[in-house]
């Protein structure tokens, strides 16, 4: 089974466009959370992935559109862009944030979640001690999380954390003594130094994630942005995946 695997699309139709260019041969598709936040295309985002019947996690920005999490509990530059995203979404749009989870347990033997099993909307996996904690404190093999938007795995092995990044895509090859989690890095505002869309790609009967990096148009998705009238500094971050 191929599963592919996006996180934070964050509202960016044009580099959803893109990686879905390469999503013609996978038997599902997850989606890890924030379709929606900062991007100038929310409901076209939002439309896509239900129309394709996507398996989708809950994410912090999606909540805080139906009222899940307080606009309030975001920075400034965050909260500006949710409270015009909000007006943008159809009430088809907030009934799907609704009803979807924010967990999703022992999927083809892995859990899915947008920040971690601990707090799934809040909390951030971006250091080798937070991910020991979650490692220390749940039971499982495999966690495909988002919310980070950086490309990278954590490996534990032998009481030991191992952190590759992958700004520039790569494989893992899934081993039953360890265990992962993963991030697949962001499809719509990439934050690891790459401002390619980036997402995986889940082979369950080989073993191995790889994480693609796909060039799709800034300047397009950029201009949006500028004519959606959301700040300044939105259009310029996509340019340099910070």
């Amino acid at each position: 089974m191929k599963i592919a695997i996006l996180a934070d699309i964050h509202g960016n139709y044009d580099a959803l466009e893109a990686v879905a260019l390469h999503l013609n041969d996978v038997d599902s598709l997850v989606v890890l959370g924030d379709i929606v936040g900062y991007g100038a295309e929310p409901e076209r985002c939002v439309q896509w992935v239900m129309k394709q019947r996507a398996d989708t996690i809950l994410g912090n920005h999606d909540a805080a559109c139906v009222g899940i999490l307080p606009i309030t509990w975001f920075n400034s530059l965050a909260a500006n862009a949710l409270f015009w995203t909000k007006n943008q979404l159809s009430v088809y749009s907030q009934s799907f944030f609704q009803k979807i989870p924010q967990v999703v347990s022992n999927y083809v033997n892995a859990h899915w979640v947008h920040g971690s099993l601990r707090k799934p909307l809040e909390e951030y996996i971006d250091m080798v001690e937070s991910a020991r904690e979650i490692f220390n404190s749940h039971d499982f093999q495999t966690c495909f999380f988002g919310h980070t938007h950086v490309a990278e795995a954590f490996l534990f092995h032998e009481g030991k954390v191992f952190n590759p990044p992958f700004p520039k895509g790569g494989e893992i090859q899934l081993h039953p003594q360890k265990r992962y989690l993963i991030n697949p890095g962001s499809v719509g505002q990439p934050r690891d130094g790459n401002p390619q869309a980036s997402f995986a790609l889940y082979d369950t009967e080989k073993g191995i994630v790889k994480i693609n990096r796909i060039r799709y148009n800034i300047q397009r998705a950029a201009d949006k942005i500028i004519a959606a009238g959301l700040p300044e500094y939105l259009s310029i971050r996509l340019f340099s995946g910070r």
